[in-house]
């Protein structure tokens, strides 16, 4: 902008009337001087190689002077016209070396024009340091106020592009502060101030220094338009609304500004954003179709601008369109990126289905080209946050390449919790502990460290780290208590001490789960329950074991109905609770036909000799019937074929009474169990009309050489079959036999007299049918005669 400083070379002095008089050391100087100012003029430097003979000749006589007068007072300004002609010439190092000894060796005046001209090249090759040194050396000796206004102003340009803005600060400052200093350096400072100020947010301080430069007189256009358009954007954004307007409109009605109008149109549409004068925005664009910026990186702008106005309103289709028109119009550029993240969050807004596709898309164009971006992550934690709830999996994927250290500190614990969370879904337990736990111990105190801590102690839980996952759970319960975490970690706790067998404290968290939370989800309470009721039912306590599987199978009947059912089953039968029993079987047959088989076969057997002696025999015979599996004989112990026989026979059930009696006999040779078998058969056949074979089971059982209440019966039952072949004589033998020879038996003496009476009466004996009725009524005044008490007809 200004050109170096230069020592002025002065001309030669007057000579005074007189004889001439030789001077060698000054006419070698103006000498020196001559051919120097014949070099500079502009006809000889558009002639090169004139040029550099007079700079060479001139270079020669000042070295030359140098060396014949080296005390001279001249000598060290010679030396310096010496080193500018050397740079002229393009020797630079040599001109360098002469201008580093004058800093050593040279008046203020030369130290400071050396120290320039050696901070101007330095500048130039980008070596800022040493430029830096070298204008502070200006500074620091020049005699000249412009040439130290000069230097101060380029210090602070490069203190500026080398990071130091404070110090580059106090360079503008002393520029302006000067009230010597030449106008246009004021003015370069104070835009260079206001600059600094403007980058390091000192917005009021930068806006209120543009107006200083609007307000001085005689600015050049370029300065003046920049220092309006930038004093515009600040007030914008100092929201000094009214004025910004009024900046931009100015910018717009200057003719000789007119390059900058687009730039103060765009303003104007800035303004209006920021006033959330959205519809406006996109009623101008639609209005004046001719809006155009004059550059593609102006056109983006306007584009952007446009859609997040339309985002703002919530026409996302529309925004979309304009951030496309964005990114198309500088493909593979940053700001291309910028549009089409901008898309997706359109995209996102307007729930497309195919959002994680076009988030891989925006991935596989731009990661590779901007590394660096953070907004590669933002896109992985859009995508992972749409497929969070639907495929965790594929969520896990995203938000497991996120880079967290690039991701808004704000939103770090968000995102960390919900990848723990989407790598558990997807079964990457040992990783999502690993997050959980820089998330927990990152983030202390966020509202999620109870789920954290549980969600860990149960990944601990499935990677077998049973103690750690239990002192997460113990953590959760004693600081959590009511917090609805705490419910899974009762029933986690309680699972891990299941599959240890440690029913003591299994116990005691599925207790804590159901007395803390009596409104946790059903399937929790029910497994609580049924996993008490077991252990209660394995520890003999089967009242408590039915209550809880009572309670299991209302929570969950899909789940623990048939498994409930058993073991109430098992429970009644060590209950010894015949009533119980049979509803909980009956309840088993109606609802788990198909587990029926896993009762065991002395369940029904007990429950139907139970019913036998309770006389309730049609309850007897369905569960002994059980008990011998539908008549197979596997393992079925006799007692239960000799009880089937007996009461298939009361119910007069003679054919599967005589499958009862069969299966008994086969197996039984034991002579009093046998010959009471064989009664039984004996009434057996005679109730189906085979009167040969139940007399000869008879008289077979009796040659087993039975006594007493046995050997009874089976008269009286060869009485029956007399009495069914209408052998009336014979029947009445062998039931008078019987009362005679068993006056003490309560029960089978009255049978045996009434029986004589009835078969007395048959053949026409009514005179001894008579005698019997008479000691029947005597002996037995009490005795009723029963439906089983005569034999059928005879057939």
């Amino acid at each position: 902008m200004f050109s170096a400083a230069q020592e002025n070379i002065p001309d030669a002095a007057p000579i005074a009337d007189g004889p001439l008089v030789a001077n060698p050391e000054q006419d070698t100087l103006d000498m020196a001087d001559m051919l120097y100012k014949q070099a500079q003029a502009p006809a000889t430097k558009e002639n090169r190689q004139e040029y550099g003979r007079l700079l060479d000749l001139s270079l020669r006589k000042y070295l030359e002077f140098t060396q014949r007068f080296p005390q001279s007072a001249q000598a060290p300004l010679a030396e310096y016209r010496a080193a500018m002609c050397l740079e002229e010439l393009g020797r630079k190092d040599e001109a360098h070396g002469l201008f580093l000894r004058l800093i050593q060796t040279g008046s203020p005046a030369l130290v400071a024009a050396s120290a320039y001209r050696l901070a101007t090249d330095a500048s130039s090759a980008g070596e800022i340091d040493k430029a830096i040194q070298y204008y502070q050396l200006v500074i620091r000796n020049a005699e000249q106020n412009d040439l130290k206004v000069d230097a101060q102003y380029r210090l602070g340009r490069l203190f500026l592009s080398s990071g130091n803005p404070e110090a580059a600060a106090t360079m503008f400052c002393a520029v302006m502060g000067n009230p010597e200093a030449d106008a246009k350096f004021v003015l370069v400072s104070r835009m260079g101030y206001a600059a600094l100020c403007a980058d390091t947010g000192r917005l009021g301080e930068a806006y209120s220094e543009y107006r200083k430069v609007l307000e001085t007189p005689g600015v050049d256009n370029r300065n003046r338009g920049i220092a309006t358009l930038q004093a515009a954007m600040l007030a914008t954004k100092l929201k000094k609304t009214a004025e910004a307007q009024g900046l931009y409109e100015r910018l717009l009605k200057d003719e000789s500004l007119k390059e900058m109008a687009p730039e103060a149109r765009m303003g104007l549409l800035l303004g209006l954003y920021n006033m959330g004068k959205y519809r406006e925005i996109l009623s101008q664009y639609e209005q004046q179709k001719g809006i155009k910026m004059p550059t593609k990186d102006g056109q983006v702008r306007l584009l952007m601008l446009l859609g997040q106005s339309a985002y703002k309103l919530k026409e996302y289709r529309k925004a979309a369109d304009f951030f496309l028109e964005a990114e198309k119009s500088v493909p593979y550029t940053q700001e291309a990126m910028q549009a089409s993240f901008y898309r997706l969050l359109c995209y996102n807004e307007l729930k497309q289905k195919d959002l994680p596709q076009r988030a891989q898309s925006f991935l596989n164009h731009y990661a590779k080209a901007f590394p660096t971006s953070e907004l590669h992550d933002m896109v992985r934690l859009m995508a992972a946050e749409n497929l969070f709830s639907s495929n965790p999996a594929d969520a896990a994927r995203f938000y497991a390449s996120i880079d967290f250290d690039k991701v808004p500190p704000k939103m770090r614990a968000d995102i960390l919790y919900k990848s723990a969370w989407a790598i558990a879904q997807a079964g990457n337990r040992g990783v999502a502990a690993k997050l959980l736990t820089d998330f927990i111990n990152d983030f202390p105190k966020d509202p999620r460290i109870c789920e954290a801590l549980t969600l860990r102690g149960d990944m601990y839980a499935k990677t077998k780290k049973e103690a750690e996952a239990l002192m997460d759970f113990d953590r959760v319960i004693a600081r959590w208590p009511k917090a609805e975490s705490a419910a899974a970690a009762w029933q986690r706790a309680a699972q891990i001490y299941a599959g240890r067998q440690d029913m003591a404290n299994m116990a005691k968290y599925y207790e804590g789960l159901i007395q803390n939370f009596p409104k946790a989800s059903p399937a929790a309470l029910a497994e609580a329950h049924f996993l008490l009721g077991r252990a209660a039912f394995d520890q003999g306590d089967f009242k408590s074991s039915i209550s809880h599987m009572a309670e299991a199978k209302t929570l969950d009947p899909q789940k623990y109905g048939e498994q409930v059912n058993v073991l109430s089953v098992l429970s009644y039968h060590k209950l010894q609770d015949v009533n119980k029993l049979k509803e909980a079987l009956e309840t088993l047959q109606k609802e788990n036909p198909s587990a029926v088989a896993r009762v065991p076969d002395v369940i029904p057997a007990w429950l139907g000799l139970q019913a036998y002696g309770m006389k309730d025999l049609e309850t007897a015979d369905k569960y002994m019937t059980w008990a011998t599996q539908n008549d197979q004989l596997q393992n079925v112990k006799k007692v239960i074929w000799r009880n089937l026989a007996k009461v298939r026979l009361a119910l007069r059930k003679y054919d599967r009474a005589l499958v009862a009696s069969n299966n008994f006999l086969k197996d039984e040779d034991q002579p009093y169990r046998r010959a009471d078998g064989m009664l039984d058969k004996a009434s057996i056949l005679l109730g189906l009309g085979k009167y040969a074979d139940a007399r000869k089971t008879a008289e077979d059982a009796l040659a087993l050489g039975v006594e007493g209440p046995l050997m009874a019966s089976l008269k009286i039952v060869l009485g029956d079959i007399s009495y069914a072949e209408k052998k009336f004589d014979e029947a009445a033998k062998h039931y008078g036999v019987t009362a005679e020879l068993f006056v003490n038996d309560a029960e089978l003496k009255p049978k045996a007299l009434f029986k004589a009476a009835e078969a007395l009466d048959k053949a026409g004996r009514k005179s001894e049918a008579s005698q019997y009725r008479a000691r029947l009524q005597k002996e037995f005044p009490d005795w009723k005669q029963d439906g089983e008490s005569l034999p059928p007809d005879a057939r």
